[in-house]
């Protein structure tokens, strides 16, 4: 059902609060800057919602605590299937796409069952069940055509066939929970404040067939403590993120930490609560990394000779920020949060002689800040840009988990109130019925 969502002022409701560096702005009354004022709410699963995880520009996967996941279709919200079979909490998705032996995606749930499971993204039916592997899975990375790795309390190289290639034993003390993947075949994983490298090996045997093996490289350096954020920056360099706010950008040729940013020497807090957490990360334009620092976001210009922060919002949430992403074809950042909110951010519309809105804007960036890049550099040398809260999303009865951008179509977002939300923008809306409603007038007997 799609409701009419009343813009309320964040004051009005209770939310629980973190250590904050500096006091949370307040979203502007009637919200005149935000276009996600319809929503639909889809309630189809019974426990906390983990993960989402777009199929195509028409479909999208969510997944978490109740053992199951659920296709959706984003248009109206109508589920598609439900992806039934794990007996413990489904705890990485992956969706790898289409090729020459499947004609649509192809998801793949992990578990702490033991179980890898290879599902049809069209009707949902269960292709194949992967248990040779013999452990708990926590983390999946696609690995090239038809192959991808599976991690836990080991690490497995599979094809979509469900043939088992390699198999190695964790080299950590704790579960692998992240991966990447970063060039020359290589494997970065994270197992709470420990890296490892691993290589993917192909060989062709005598009788021409492909064999692939897992070979252990080095252990990278480690972290103070546990790493929450890891993404791949460039061909050249990756980043991984810790709970005790430090940030290390790594050179992907050697293997070495090129650099480290947002050093905080007390990085504890009150009760052990480390209010400088990065618990999220994603890199854009192979320049500028975006990290979810605490109740905030930082974003570091990383082919600076040396740290260069060039925006800042230190308090962008009352509770921790979980993740976030660009909406709108760049013109919104999307942040999300314990605090049971999305919020909105960017520049708002002006009549400056140049502005990003007036469709001038090129990069990510750009649309953004409103400012060209020399601009934003200049800007940033002296103090870091603050964006401006264009808007709040908040209908989630529990922190919001997950976010998805589907451009015309509007947003996703997941929680731990087990509810799925698709954010519309009601002037579109308006168009659609407008026009909907001319159709039918115009296809009915009598009308000219």
């Amino acid at each position: 059902m799609l409701h009419r969502l009343l813009a309320s002022s964040s004051s009005e409701r209770l939310r629980p609060r973190e250590e904050v560096i500096e006091p949370c702005e307040e979203v502007e009354d009637g919200q005149p800057h935000n276009p996600y004022t319809e929503i639909l709410v889809l309630q189809h699963h019974s426990d906390i919602i983990r993960i989402l995880l777009r199929i195509n520009d028409r479909r999208f996967v969510s997944a978490g605590d109740d053992n199951k996941a659920v296709i959706w279709e984003v248009q109206y919200g109508k589920r598609i299937a439900t992806l039934m079979g794990h007996t413990h909490p489904i705890t990485c998705l992956l969706v790898m796409p289409a090729d020459d032996d499947n004609e649509e995606p192809v998801i793949i749930s992990g578990s702490s069952d033991k179980q890898i499971r290879i599902w049809d993204s069209e009707n949902g039916e269960c292709r194949q069940v992967l248990i040779e592997h013999g452990a708990s899975v926590r983390s999946m990375q696609p690995l090239g055509p038809g192959l991808f790795s599976a991690g836990g309390e080991n690490l497995s190289l599979w094809n979509l066939n469900g043939d088992l290639l390699h198999f190695i034993g964790n080299s950590a003390q704790e579960d692998v929970h992240l991966m990447i993947s970063i060039r020359q075949e290589r494997i970065i994983t994270a197992a709470d404040k420990e890296l490892f490298a691993y290589k993917l090996k192909h060989e062709v045997d005598q009788h021409n067939s492909n064999r692939f093996e897992l070979i252990k490289l080095k252990q990278l350096q480690s972290h103070r403590e546990a790493i929450h954020s890891l993404v791949s920056v460039s061909t050249s360099c990756f980043a991984s993120g810790s709970v005790d706010g430090m940030i290390i950008i790594w050179t992907a040729s050697n293997l070495q930490p090129a650099r480290r940013l947002n050093a905080v020497t007390e990085y504890e807090g009150a009760n052990r609560r480390f209010p400088y957490s990065v618990q999220s990360m994603m890199c854009v334009q192979e320049r500028y990394l975006f990290a979810a620092v605490g109740c905030g976001f930082y974003v570091f210009e990383i082919n600076a000779e040396k740290e260069h922060l060039v925006v800042q919002k230190k308090s962008a949430h009352f509770s921790k920020v979980t993740c976030m992403g660009f909406a709108s074809e760049g013109e919104f950042l999307v942040t999300c949060s314990e605090d049971k909110c999305l919020r909105l951010w960017g520049k708002k519309p002006s009549t400056d002689h140049w502005n990003a809105r007036d469709g001038m804007a090129v990069t990510t960036m750009e649309k953004f800040t409103g400012l060209q890049s020399q601009e934003l550099h200049q800007v940033s040398s002296q103090y870091p840009w603050e964006p401006s809260l264009l808007g709040e999303l908040s209908a989630h009865g529990g922190s919001v988990q997950g976010f998805l951008d589907f451009d015309h179509e509007g947003i996703v977002s997941c929680g731990a109130d087990g509810v799925v939300i698709i954010w519309k923008n009601a002037e579109m809306q308006h168009v659609r019925r407008n026009q909907t409603v001319r159709k039918l007038l115009l296809s009915s007997d009598g009308i000219v």
